[in-house]
């Protein structure tokens, strides 16, 4: 009687691991999701409109050579604000849409929080360019240097994300000593 209580009661454990293990489980991914919606809408709105309008601001005070990107004035010029305003925030939200296409084949949780980061905040830091460029006439950083910024920072938090979700990937597969001496038990592994 004492052997069967003893290995019930180790069953119920077990059984409890395994519901505090999923719940757990769930919660990470719940927190990624969000937390990775919350980047998306930020760039999109970052990068995306408060660049866009502020360009627009931009625009319409010093003329269309304020603009650097010269697909963006030919843009500005046929279509006006409003299409210039469109264009960019859809073109950001898809730029910001491809690593949610790639997650999907496997989990890339610090690349994509990584890259949605970097267009989050480097809208954020050409908007305040533009507002500043706006409010005194004078150029803050130089476009080329933000660009070019940009592009390091992409590279740099892609290779930083993959590192991380590759150490991260290892480790959801590793067995602990303690898990992997209960299996040999329950398998009746030869010693």
């Amino acid at each position: 009687m004492g052997k069967s209580w003893a290995s019930g009661s180790r069953n119920s454990l077990r059984l409890m691991d395994e519901m505090k293990r999923e719940k757990n489980i769930k919660m990470f991914r719940f927190c990624w999701k969000y937390m990775h919606a919350a980047l998306f809408v930020t760039g999109v709105l970052t990068f995306g409109f408060l660049d866009a309008f502020t360009a627009v601001l931009m625009i319409e005070k010093y003329g269309i050579s304020a603009e650097f990107n010269p697909l963006m004035r030919v843009l500005f010029l046929t279509q006006g604000s409003v299409g210039f305003i469109v264009f960019k925030v859809v073109a950001a939200a898809l730029i910001l849409y491809t690593p949610f296409l790639l997650y999907k084949r496997e989990p890339m949780n610090w690349t994509t929080a990584g890259f949605l980061s970097v267009f989050a905040v480097s809208g954020a830091v050409a908007a305040m360019n533009n507002y500043f460029f706006l409010a005194s006439g004078q150029v803050w950083i130089d476009p080329v240097i933000v660009i070019g910024a940009v592009l390091v920072m992409v590279v740099v938090a892609l290779q930083i994300g993959e590192i991380m979700d590759s150490s991260a990937q290892k480790k959801m597969f590793r067995i602990s000593d303690e898990k992997w001496e209960r299996m040999k038990l329950e398998m009746k592994y030869p010693e």
